[in-house]
């Protein structure tokens, strides 16, 4: 009775092998396959994440997310790109800031126009 069971529980095994090697059944991630090398206006970015193999990617990158919610991959050792991540962190520590303190900033960074008082 064993000696039936052993090749279903082999290709059971195989199955479950290959399936994990193709990452079925792992949480499956938008990799980089390669990197920008036009340059990224700062405007346009509102946050970054960084992709290498800790996270299930080949290439490492950086992935910025632009105001419109589209993703442009940079290269992590070109000098403009870690000037914009220390731009980006630098905006994020501030707005921490200014929410501890109660300041609510609007779109743009505009201060909110006074009323005109009528005399």
């Amino acid at each position: 009775m064993a000696l039936r069971l052993l090749p279903l529980l082999l290709l059971l095994a195989a199955t479950v092998l290959i399936a994990r090697a193709q990452g079925v059944g792992i949480s499956a991630s938008d990799c980089c396959l390669k990197n920008s090398r036009k340059a990224i206006p700062s405007s346009w970015v509102k946050s970054y994440t960084i992709q290498g193999p800790e996270s299930g990617c080949l290439l490492r990158a950086v992935v910025f997310t632009t105001k419109r919610n589209k993703k442009i991959c940079a290269s992590p050792t070109d000098p403009t790109v870690q000037k914009l991540i220390q731009n980006l962190d630098k905006k994020v520590k501030n707005d921490k800031k200014d929410k501890k303190k109660g300041h609510t900033t609007r779109p743009g960074g505009r201060p909110k126009r006074q009323k005109r008082q009528r005399v």
